[in-house]
């Protein structure tokens, strides 16, 4: 779907933007996520509604989706850099979102978002506040003039907002400070009085957002990187390497974070970062110890960007990693290890029954298949359905084409195999 595209196809940007501030781009990185960025481009456009917008299933829905509009708008301004992107569509996409903008200068939410974790921490916030916010990013991003009403109009939300959260903090800080707003270095100010700050790091505890703290926290140091970022980097520099450290800490053994927004996110800050100070030369030596271990790595200009990695032998086994030399180089542990299956879940309750259908021609099956979510959350994610038919029996289209278009919009498309 829509949705999904776009995970695959934004953080293709973030990587370029990463290695050519670095001057580290090579040939194969370069055609491989160009080609990546080309098809996610052609894919996405099959989700376009007439008017410009997005949606998960495109036309089929009643209406593009706001927040994921934003996404794929500052999304494909980006990428102009690298791809061909047709000017058309970003200013179709732009002109559909300033349609809702109300006189307080929010902006209305219009649409679904199926995959919750790509809100973020915008998912289950009732207040335009930070969607609003998450747009003016994405018009700014979008080439829309700072000086514009629309923008002018919208910057005023988020400053006459009086909530105090981190992750609301953080996101208006970073849209104010594009804006070019004076009030974004106060929520700046609010921000770090919020924080937990060591010698080493700089985070902020965050409640649960789908469950995952770990993402909110993520994402919100992440904006607060790109509000110090876009404001004043030498001003903040010290704040902006305890906020790389603590969100490179983060990094997963795939070189993603923990959820889907909180990665765009944070690969989007961490390619800022490398922009606007770039990075010193890199001549590390790690010695990796343990029981059963002794291990030399050699980090330098000519081989910064290749992973390298050992096996520890043997465990349990306590780790030390000694480091001698200039630069900066992530050193990461990775355990991985298997759980017992958990229990199935009772997030759905499903139920299938079969009625025989006789008439002059044939007999025929016909299957009613009902299901409904049951957490409290009330909002799954995406939920597929899928019915396996005994030998000999072929499924109706006309049937299912109906379902489709029975007009409750539960139901956006189906999939025969075979």
């Amino acid at each position: 779907c829509g949705e999904q595209n776009m995970v695959n196809f934004a953080p293709n940007i973030f990587v370029m933007q990463y290695l050519e501030a670095a001057e580290k781009t090579t040939a194969d990185i370069a055609t491989k996520a160009i080609e990546f960025m080309k098809s996610g481009y052609q894919r996405e456009l099959r989700y376009r509604h007439k008017d410009g917008s997005f949606s998960a299933f495109g036309p089929s829905d009643e209406s593009g989706s706001t927040w994921l509009t934003a996404f794929v708008l500052k999304s494909f301004a980006q990428a102009q850099q690298f791809i061909p992107i047709d000017t058309g569509d970003i200013d179709m996409s732009r002109e559909w979102l300033k349609r809702d903008q109300m006189e307080n200068g929010c902006f209305l939410s219009k649409g679904k978002v199926f995959h919750k974790s790509m809100k973020g921490g915008i998912a289950g916030n009732e207040s335009p506040v930070p969607l609003t916010a998450y747009i003016l990013t994405a018009l700014l991003e979008a080439g829309e003039l700072i000086v514009s009403r629309p923008i002018s109009e919208a910057a005023f939300c988020p400053v006459s907002d009086k909530s105090e959260d981190p992750y609301t903090l953080a996101l208006k800080a970073y849209a104010l400070a594009l804006a070019e707003a004076p009030e974004a270095a106060q929520f700046v100010v609010q921000l770090r009085g919020k924080a937990t700050v060591s010698t080493e790091d700089m985070y902020w505890e965050m409640p649960p957002v789908n469950g995952k703290s770990a993402a909110a926290g993520v994402e919100t140091a992440a904006y607060a990187l790109l509000a110090m970022a876009t404001l004043s980097p030498v001003d903040y520099l010290n704040d902006m390497q305890k906020l790389v450290k603590w969100i490179s800490s983060k990094r997963n053994g795939q070189g993603g974070f923990v959820s889907t927004q909180d990665t765009v996110v944070a690969l989007q800050a961490l390619a800022q970062f490398e922009m606007v100070l770039g990075q010193k030369p890199v001549d590390v030596a790690v010695l990796a110890s343990s029981t059963s271990l002794d291990h030399s790595f050699r980090i330098t200009e000519t081989n910064r960007l290749l992973l390298q990695r050992v096996d520890l032998p043997s465990f349990p086994t306590t780790v030390t990693a000694d480091l001698a030399g200039e630069g900066c180089a992530l050193v990461q542990a990775v355990l991985r290890y298997n759980i017992p299956e958990e229990d199935p879940s009772t997030a759905f309750s499903l139920t299938a029954t079969t009625q025989t259908v006789r008439d002059d021609k044939c007999i025929t099956k016909r299957i009613r298949a009902c299901a409904s979510y049951t957490l409290p959350d009330l909002k799954s994610n995406m939920a597929v359905i899928e019915i396996n038919l005994v030998s000999g029996y072929i499924p109706d289209k006309n049937d299912l084409k109906q379902v489709v278009g029975y007009g409750t919009g539960l139901i956006k498309r189906y999939e025969v195999d075979g």
